[in-house]
């Protein structure tokens, strides 16, 4: 749980009616991006009518579909945009991550400052508003890949373009269904360029569909059409046809099936009809240690 002592509110967690809710003096709640470990309690907002969640416009039209939470209840930042307080000023920069995911930077007016990076991955977008960043009193971090050097990520370029090169060698592609695992929000460049290399949109569910008919411009790239040949599921259906039936169970089993997962470092036992590529939208091991160099805060919190 992470409190903010300076906005005296919680970043990624919506504690209402928990014993453990600690008072705030303010009606605002920030909400770094809308994977499911970051919107615990989300919902319960909804149950105090002057709570105000402050996000990004992509996040806001994720948290409308996944959990009703109107628009009109969030107050919109955007990446390098700032939002003065009473007692202290919030900077959003882009986090790198998923779309609309943004990191916090909190000053207090005597000069204070708290970062809490939410999940993202060093690159341009970070590294260029570091004197936003560095001399934190406080900073929590994403220390998803932090513990162990096995988790060295080529760029997600790289990646990207291997992916694509797979899916286009010959027997793939149109040949056969492409299966890619995916969150229901992430992954939205190595997404967004299969499908502009294919020339089609990608399958998925009807709520990934609906979110990102939200969020709608570029990012409409989903589809219910089955035709498209392109799939996006879980990783537990990609990797392990976990929640389809037996008829679909059978197609996929022939199709080329995709993990683009950080964790595939550390598997043991990769699946054999299963490509798994290390493509991650958080830093890997060298990158976080780095960024903890860069920024040099006092005090370091780990998440």
């Amino acid at each position: 749980m992470v409190f903010s002592t300076i906005a005296q509110s919680y970043f990624d967690e919506f504690p209402f009616r928990r014993a453990d809710h600690r008072k705030t003096s303010t009606d605002f709640y920030f909400l770094s991006h809308a994977h499911s470990d970051h919107t615990s309690g989300l919902r319960l907002s909804l149950s105090d009518p002057d709570a105000i969640i402050v996000c990004s416009k992509e996040t806001s039209a994720v948290i409308k579909v996944l959990f009703g939470i109107p628009k009109e209840k969030c107050l919109i930042i955007s990446p390098n945009q700032s939002l003065d307080f009473d007692k202290y000023t919030v900077h959003a920069l882009d986090a790198n991550h998923c779309l609309g995911s943004l990191m916090f930077v909190i000053e207090s007016k005597k000069g204070l400052k708290e970062v809490y990076t939410g999940d993202f991955r060093l690159g341009k977008p970070i590294l260029d508003e570091l004197n936003l960043i560095q001399g934190a009193n406080h900073m929590w971090l994403d220390y998803t890949y932090g513990t162990n050097d096995i988790f060295k990520f080529p760029s997600r370029e790289e990646m990207i373009s291997e992916m694509i090169s797979l899916i286009l060698s010959e027997d793939n592609y149109p040949s056969r269904d492409i299966w890619i695992a995916a969150y229901q929000v992430g992954k939205e460049l190595l997404l967004k360029t299969i499908s502009e290399a294919l020339k089609v949109k990608i399958w998925a569910s009807d709520v990934k569909v609906r979110i990102y008919k939200e969020i709608g411009g570029e990012w409409d790239i989903f589809t219910n059409d089955t035709d498209s040949g392109v799939f996006v599921g879980s990783r537990r259906m990609v990797e392990r046809l976990h929640g389809i039936n037996k008829d679909g169970q059978t197609r996929m089993i022939d199709a080329l099936r995709i993990s683009p997962t950080g964790w595939s470092a550390r598997l043991r036992k990769k699946r054999l009809d299963v490509h798994f590529f290390p493509y991650s939208d958080h830093c890997s091991y060298s990158e976080v240690h780095e960024f903890i160099k860069i920024v040099k805060a006092k005090n370091l919190t780990k998440i």
